[in-house]
């Protein structure tokens, strides 16, 4: 594989589970070398990535909602495998022509379903409608009455509905109350506006703690009295560390013996993980995994450009949804712990040389290709690192669980 990008962006439930992810993907050469044939670079992209990285490995066992130009609709050699897991999103700029929708036939009958991405009904695009799974609506910057006019004209075709670019909790509340079926997007990243003027005492407690644990120079005393506070963080770390996902001659039956195998830094970051899944309240457990995912890119990614910062680089990836967690505004949260100027920095205009490395990680979530190509760092480490940081993401979640 040469200079590949891939990423993921989570499609939710109503009851917010998640249904599957789009997979964001770039083959950076496409940007800067002359290429005769699109389709075969998108095509060597996605196989690529699905036979040397796994899609167990990017998705697990959700959906992989995958887009598609014409030609891979009216070529069927050209299709991807994995027809049981895989949703084929149809591009808006394939016209609905009898090859097309030949195409289409043939793949429905093969397994696949069929999305319609950024989807804008006109009287051609029926048989497509006829196809479908899934339609797709794009309702960033437009009007209420705009989404429902859409929704409309798809009303009488028995199709599931994705809201897409969805940013915000308040585009997700009048998404719901449009009732549409999914939704895509980093909504929950975001904090829901509040009114209180106060952090609940109880969240308050952790936020403290893991200000405390940021703090590069914490040591094994301190963290034994952070646990002795709540014997339940004790027995959730030790049941954690016991289970299958580490190997050993013999159960870990204290914090001592933790930190001997797992080292300190481990055994912080991992206390961290635990202190904020208390303070998870009717937000989806993909909240967390972002978290995690970012958190552990941020240390990867630190380790090799800055290593006298990565310790703190895995907490700042945590921090980066505190404010999701406990709806309240990123700059209220943080005035009311003790934390170092850089990770302040970080966290509120990803400045300094921890915003810097916070600042790609999160460019590459979102598929920010473009902004990284300006960086220096090769994207073969940017792909290496995420998908180490998504592997182990899924790891720790199970065993959190």
């Amino acid at each position: 594989m040469d200079n590949l990008y891939i990423a993921r962006q989570p499609i939710y439930s109503r009851d917010q589970t998640l249904l599957g992810y789009e997979l964001l993907y770039r083959n950076s050469h496409i940007n800067t070398a002359d290429v005769d044939d699109d389709n075969k670079a998108t095509l060597d992209t996605i196989l690529n990535s699905f036979m040397h990285i796994g899609l167990e490995n990017i998705v697990g066992s959700a959906l992989a909602f995958v887009n598609l130009p014409t030609d891979f609709v009216t070529n069927q050699t050209l299709t991807p495998m994995f027809r049981g897991q895989c949703v084929l999103e149809i591009l808006e700029s394939v016209p609905p022509t009898t090859q097309v929708i030949s195409g289409l036939k043939f793949l429905k009958q093969q397994g696949y379903q069929i999305a319609l991405d950024d989807f804008e009904f006109t009287p051609r695009h029926k048989p497509f409608l006829e196809l479908t799974d899934f339609v797709k609506l794009d309702i960033q910057n437009k009007s209420a009455e705009e989404i429902r006019a859409r929704l409309n004209q798809i009303a009488p075709y028995k199709v599931k509905t994705v809201a897409e670019k969805v940013e915000t909790q308040e585009l997700h509340q009048l998404c719901m109350g449009m009732n549409f079926d999914y939704f895509q997007g980093y909504f929950y990243c975001r904090p829901q506006m509040i009114t209180q003027k106060h952090i609940p005492a109880n969240k308050l407690v952790v936020l403290n703690l893991l200000a405390r644990l940021q703090n590069p120079n914490v040591d094994l005393g301190e963290i034994e009295a952070i646990l002795s506070q709540d014997i339940s963080l004790t027995y959730k770390l030790l049941r954690y560390i016991n289970s299958a996902t580490f190997s050993r001659r013999k159960e870990i039956s204290s914090i001592k013996d933790a930190v001997v195998l797992l080292g300190l830094n481990n055994v912080r970051n991992w206390l961290s993980l635990i202190l904020m899944s208390r303070v998870v309240s009717n937000k989806p457990i993909e909240l967390i995994v972002t978290a995690m995912v970012r958190g552990k890119m941020c240390e990867l990614l630190a380790a090799r450009r800055k290593p006298e910062i990565a310790p703190q680089m895995f907490i700042i990836g945590l921090f980066t949804v505190i404010d999701a967690l406990m709806d309240r505004p990123m700059a209220d949260l943080l005035d009311t712990v003790i934390l170092s100027t850089p990770v302040r920095l970080a966290l509120l205009d990803q400045s300094g040389a921890h915003g810097e490395i916070l600042s790609q990680v999160l460019h590459y979530e979102e598929g920010n290709w473009e902004k990284l190509l300006q960086c220096d760092t090769c994207p073969e480490l940017f792909q290496s690192i995420y998908l180490e940081a998504i592997r182990w993401a899924d790891e720790t979640t199970k065993a959190l669980q």
